[in-house]
């Protein structure tokens, strides 16, 4: 009677071990884990503006006192007046870090008639993504062996299946060493983090 009280003491203290590490883990929730990945692109866009035409008013006059005129050739009065008369474009581009400026000038009858200034600014534009990935689902395949040193009880192939939460089952169908078909099962939790 005392052999039989230890057997049933001994299975009753091992179910309830297993009992108990079930319970602890099922229910430890641990809240799944994402995992991000952030990416950053940089793209340099250029913007082309226009200012429009500015013309500039007259501030100051300086003369130049001539004293003396030496005449060495006619003078052509009506070149003098075409040229006086004439408008000349002066184009000016300054290329600095980022922007680019185009300034022309139109000069005729010896004053700035007409004053353009165009520019393009290379701005970057940076753009950040972030990917969020939750702990996604995964199933593994491979085979198993099981027995002892002297004998081999198990050969065949398995599945395994880890969901979200850390959980794993496994699924094996092979044979025994009598080539029986033999079936097995198995769970597996997380321990630790």
């Amino acid at each position: 009677m005392k052999k039989y009280f230890t057997s049933i003491q001994s299975v009753a203290i091992a179910v309830l071990i297993i009992v108990i590490l079930l319970m602890r883990a099922c229910d430890k929730q641990d809240p799944v884990e994402p995992m991000i990945i952030t990416k950053i692109e940089t793209v340099f866009d250029t913007i082309t503006k226009e200012v429009p035409v500015y013309v500039p008013k007259y501030v100051q006059k300086i003369e130049t006192v001539i004293d003396t005129i030496v005449k060495t050739q006619p003078v052509d009065t009506t070149a003098i007046l075409r040229d006086y008369f004439a408008t000349y474009v002066y184009q000016d581009r300054q290329e600095l870090d980022s922007l680019n400026l185009t300034i022309i000038d139109s000069v005729s009858q010896n004053k700035i008639f007409a004053r353009t200034i165009s520019y393009d600014l290379i701005y970057p534009t940076t753009t950040i993504t972030k990917e969020i990935y939750l702990n996604n689902r995964e199933l593994y395949w491979g085979i198993g062996m099981q027995g002892r040193t002297d004998q081999l009880n198990y050969v065949g192939g398995e599945l395994l299946y880890r969901n979200r939460k850390k959980q794993a089952y496994g699924l094996g169908i092979g044979i025994n060493q009598d080539l029986q078909p033999v079936v097995s099962g198995k769970l597996y939790w997380k321990i630790g983090k």
